[in-house]
């Protein structure tokens, strides 16, 4: 099972973007370039929204969000999804010359970037489920091994499509993956702007867009597992203006590689993840469905999910096993780090 980007959500989608995304579309006059593939799109799009590359305007940003407790089919409260009010905060320079601030109930960290150092500090070596999906959604909203020629997948079959819904165009992009038909789904507007994804069941959609320094910024964005709200976010950018050296120094030791707030992928260079086997018995052959976990930097399975499902209830068993999961921590340059981990499930 699979989220899917219906043709009736979409409409209902599109057109209540109608009048805001004609007004965008005229004002922010991007690159009109005719993309010819995947790649492109991924590219052309990453480009419109990257705040971050060399040379761009330094900005503050300031993210209000709430984390939603999604489904986890258990009471016990070790078990519970870390949810509520936070908030994210971000002065950013130049590429090497960074601060970034997050707090989401009892856990808060901030991590620092200078020419020569990085550092972070945090109130815990584990950071929750939710602000690693906050970070993808604003770092990343194209997946770095979709837009890099270096991590790409040149080899993926992607499929175009090109829609209208009243008078706005749209193309959508998908393929899918694995054993029971995993999903991956860009939907575009014409111009190239990107206002939804869906990858391992993780639904994102991004909302009121402006033109921030030559960049596009959503305002607002959600996230969702199937049709199940996860978190929702508003997001304010600013220019920097003045800023004080001193916001950029942290206390302590130079962070390894594998501490930090940033979400680490498979991908990525350098890392090496933990083999994962399982004994699945018999009485989880009903369950359909896309679990997520989080496997900390001790190797232990944290903050475990079903992401999307018909009968999520089925799951139970399958979630017991998971949580039990005790593996070596996935390394990145030889450093524990914290992984998001998905495992998708068919009937055979």
């Amino acid at each position: 099972m699979v989220a899917d980007v219906s043709r009736r959500s979409l409409q209902r989608y599109l057109g209540s973007l109608l009048f805001a995304s004609l007004t965008f579309c005229a004002a922010a006059q991007p690159d009109d370039k005719d993309p010819k593939n995947a790649t492109e799109w991924f590219q052309r799009a990453e480009d419109q929204m990257n705040l971050r590359m060399p040379g761009s305007t330094a900005f503050h940003m300031k993210v209000v969000f709430h984390a939603l407790p999604g489904l986890v089919l258990d009471k016990q409260p070790s078990s519970q999804i870390i949810s509520g009010d936070g908030v994210y905060e971000e002065t950013w320079v130049a590429p090497k010359h960074w601060r970034r601030e997050v707090t989401l109930g009892s856990y808060h960290a901030i991590e620092v970037q200078s020419e020569t150092a990085r550092k972070l500090q945090a109130s815990s070596d584990y950071e929750p489920s939710r602000v690693l999906m906050l970070l993808e959604a604003l770092l990343h909203p194209i997946p770095r091994n979709l837009s890099s020629p270096l991590l790409s997948d040149r080899h993926s079959k992607w499929k175009l499509e090109n829609g209208a819904v009243r008078d706005v165009s749209f193309v959508k992009i998908s393929r899918t993956s694995g054993p029971s038909d995993m999903q991956h789904a860009y939907l575009f507007l014409s111009k190239g702007f990107l206002v939804e994804s869906v990858e391992a069941g993780i639904v994102t959609r991004w909302q009121d867009q402006i033109i921030f320094a030559g960049r596009v910024v959503p305002r607002h964005f959600g996230v969702q597992g199937g049709t199940r709200d996860l978190l929702t976010a508003d997001v304010t950018v600013e220019t920097a203006g003045t800023v004080d050296p001193a916001a950029f120094e942290l206390p302590g030791e130079l962070a390894e590689p594998g501490m930090t707030l940033h979400p680490m992928h498979s991908y990525d260079a350098n890392i090496s993840l933990p083999n994962r086997t399982y004994n699945i018995g018999g009485g989880l052959c009903c369950f359909s469905g896309i679990v997520r976990q989080i496997l900390d930097r001790h190797g232990a399975a944290r903050e475990v999910e079903v992401i999307d499902s018909p009968n999520p209830d089925a799951a139970e068993p399958l979630l017991r096993l998971f949580r039990d999961d005790r593996f070596h921590p996935a390394k990145i340059d030889n450093s524990p780090c914290e992984i998001a981990v998905y495992m998708s499930w068919a009937p055979r």
